[in-house]
């Protein structure tokens, strides 16, 4: 994790290495990781348990000992200072480094004050034009009547061919991606795809059509790109780019929608989380955060399990990108449809695709000659 600059490197070489320091370091922030609880079943019950008693809904998660990263926020500050001044291309892997350094300091701010407002920094509020269009998209998607609950399967039930664990497996073979399929319990999301592994959490009930959505989002959206990242000339393209995971998020909406799975069930869901990411950016509290979601006609059970969600650690609100990238990322490919291709290479952003697009940086040596690991 050096990232010193020597007269013999060149610079290829030098951003190669940069590229590589920067998985590293994403690596060990591990920032979702550390704000999920430990058993997201036992979390449940006992936040249902305090609301039902009318206490106020405390958000524990796995990480609460004081976690110290100077070490990775160095190296980042390396990253950048190398990357600087190597153009446009350069830049990409400077502006990565910076938002990876203020993950870092949001992981180092768990259990403090500052944790909620740097999260505010990290996953901040759409602009008034993305705003406009999702608060239209949330009026819409909560006038909808609710469907009638469809039959529903385990999420990480093997024999049933129609759960999502099921689902994943035959079309990752489908689509000819080498995946890992493991289940875990201190993961909020049902399904959570890394660098060749799918995540499902255990115990989660699915209707047959969610559990094929969420297939699509993982393994269009995400699995894909990761896969495509590892051949890619860059090593940028597996560490990702500023922004690269949320407008990949949105990528993965549009891959819905393409597949026809933004039905009325998603778009309220997509609808609710983005209410309650807004409400904890304006100030609320777990307790007032499950009220707001009940009053919106949402079960008890889902609105425990999705103020989970928007409050872990402390107010995280990761989800309040979700519904602004897919509308900026769906108007960006209509207009260019090339900057598409782009995503579909790896880990890469709108910023970054239409950096890209303008400034081609040459490709990096043969991997073997230049020493960068593969996989």
């Amino acid at each position: 994790m050096g990232v010193y600059p020597t007269p013999v490197m060149s610079p290829d070489a030098l951003l190669e290495e940069a590229a590589r320091a920067l998985v590293t370091a994403e690596e060990s922030i591990k920032l979702v990781t550390r704000v999920a609880p430990r058993d997201v079943g036992s979390e449940l019950a006992r936040l249902a348990r305090d609301y039902s008693r009318g206490k106020a809904l405390v958000v524990t998660y796995a990480n609460e000992r004081p976690v110290e990263l100077t070490a990775v926020r160095r190296t980042l500050e390396r990253v950048r200072a190398v990357s600087e001044p190597l153009g446009p291309f350069g830049m990409l892997h400077a502006e990565r480094a910076l938002e990876l350094e203020l993950e870092a300091r949001l992981a180092e701010s768990l259990g403090t004050p500052r944790f909620r407002a740097l999260a505010a920094q990290r996953f901040a509020a759409p602009s008034a034009a993305l705003a406009r269009q999702c608060d239209d998209f949330v009026k819409e998607a909560l006038a909808l009547p609710p469907l009638e609950a469809p039959e529903r399967h385990r999420s990480d039930d093997e024999a049933d061919p129609k759960s999502l664990i099921a689902r994943l497996r035959v079309r990752s073979r489908e689509l000819g991606l080498s995946l890992r399929l493991h289940t875990a319990r201190d993961q909020l999301a049902v399904a959570a795809t890394g660098d060749g592994v799918v995540s499902v959490r255990t115990g989660a009930w699915l209707g047959a059509a969610a559990a094929e959505r969420i297939a699509t989002h993982e393994l269009f959206g995400h699995a894909l790109p990761r896969a495509r990242a590892r051949h890619a000339p860059w090593s940028l393209f597996r560490a990702g780019t500023r922004g690269a995971n949320d407008d990949e998020e949105g990528r993965a909406l549009l891959a819905e929608q393409r597949a026809g799975s933004l039905d009325v069930e998603r778009r309220r869901e997509l609808a609710l989380r983005h209410v309650a990411a807004l409400g904890v950016r304006a100030g609320a509290e777990p307790r007032a955060t499950c009220a707001t979601l009940v009053e919106l006609g949402l079960p008890l059970e889902r609105a425990l399990d999705m103020t989970l969600r928007v409050q872990r650690g402390g107010g995280l609100a990761r989800e309040i990108v979700y519904l602004p990238a897919y509308f900026a990322v769906k108007r960006a490919f209509a207009e260019s449809p090339a900057l598409e291709r782009w995503f579909e290479r790896g880990r890469v952003g709108l910023d970054a695709a239409a950096v890209l697009m303008r400034f081609p940086p040459a490709p990096a040596r043969d991997p073997k000659a230049s020493g960068r690991r593969g996989g």
